[in-house]
């Protein structure tokens, strides 16, 4: 409620479908537009995400996913930043295997996201803002 940086951890499965808009908004709600200053609010998942993980993350919330996601990461990201990477379990090539699903960042109109593996299609459509790289 003060602003005072937190960092905690939770499991990820691909039934958890968009993580990050309830907090998102309470952020918006208590902090307007600007939100918060960056990296108040870190979240270490590990799994699967499900559709819109990471969606319409305010400034100063970090989701940071080791595992993989479903379609539309990112989906109306406003500020904050989603990082997407393998398991440190997975013997998989980043370069030859798809780790976010289709249309991440639709929407999206400010932000950064950082994948590390492929996106698969419509990467980055109706994209307004956000920084991305996927390597």
């Amino acid at each position: 409620d003060d602003g005072t940086p937190v960092e905690f951890a939770s499991h990820v499965v691909n039934e958890d479908r968009s993580a990050g808009a309830t907090l998102s908004h309470e952020v918006s709600k208590r902090f307007g537009r600007e939100g918060l200053p960056d990296g108040t609010i870190k979240v270490h998942f590990k799994g699967s995400a499900g559709q819109s993980f990471g969606c319409f993350l305010a400034p100063g919330i970090d989701f940071l996913l080791q595992g993989d996601a479903n379609d539309y990461v990112g989906k109306g990201l406003s500020g904050g930043r989603v990082v997407v990477r393998k398991s440190d379990a997975s013997t998989l090539v980043p370069s030859e295997n798809i780790i976010v699903g289709n249309v991440c960042l639709y929407g999206a109109t400010a932000g950064e996201a950082y994948f590390h593996g492929m996106a698969a299609e419509r990467f980055a459509v109706r994209n307004s803002g956000a920084k991305a790289v996927v390597e």
